[in-house]
């Protein structure tokens, strides 16, 4: 596991409870149908504390490997792998994003499904191999890892990625911002 994009996650969660005025948990709105190890106290008007919890060092995105004959970048298996938390909105340079996060674990088999399915359309169409890690305030685009480098880029769905935003996952979480 990379311990550079662990501690960048560690880091963003605690900036994003810091940014809601909060000291050590965040709160999120409460779905007794959608419960998570990270959630915290009882549920009070509808939302629930929550703090990132490290999942399981087992958990993997082997199967996905597996099944498409293809060894996924580290900083992936790392991103979606280290913790359960709640997707979180930041700025990139001043747009909107939602950061992917694990909630529980259908929520992991839910992401796999995505996921392999992106990874087969990218296959389909002849492109490189890319991973979404965001998702934009515009249903067109999407933040993305190219698997072969670690890169993260704007790729609008269904195209090349086409604009370098960071050399890395860790930098890239390292440069989102609250509002």
């Amino acid at each position: 596991m990379s311990d550079s994009v662990e501690s960048a996650l560690a880091g963003f969660f605690q900036r994003h409870i810091q940014a809601s005025g909060l000291i050590d948990h965040g709160i999120i709105e409460y779905d007794p149908e959608w419960q998570s190890p990270c959630q915290s106290g009882n549920e009070n008007e509808g939302k629930i504390n929550w703090k990132p919890v490290k999942r399981s060092t087992s958990e993997s995105l082997n199967n996905i490997e597996i099944a498409l004959e293809v060894q996924l970048h580290p900083d992936i298996h790392s991103f979606y792998t280290a913790f359960y938390a709640p997707t979180l909105e930041a700025y990139w340079q001043g747009d909107l994003l939602s950061l992917i996060q694990v909630w529980n674990e259908d929520d992991f088999a839910i992401l796999q499904e995505n996921m392999l399915g992106h990874l087969m359309m990218k296959r389909k169409l002849k492109q490189q191999a890319s991973v979404f890690i965001a998702t934009t305030d515009n249903d067109e685009y999407l933040i993305s890892v190219l698997n072969k480098t670690g890169e993260v880029m704007l790729e609008k769905v269904g195209c090349e990625p086409h604009l370098k935003l960071a050399d890395s996952i860790s930098e890239f979480i390292d440069l989102l911002t609250f509002k």
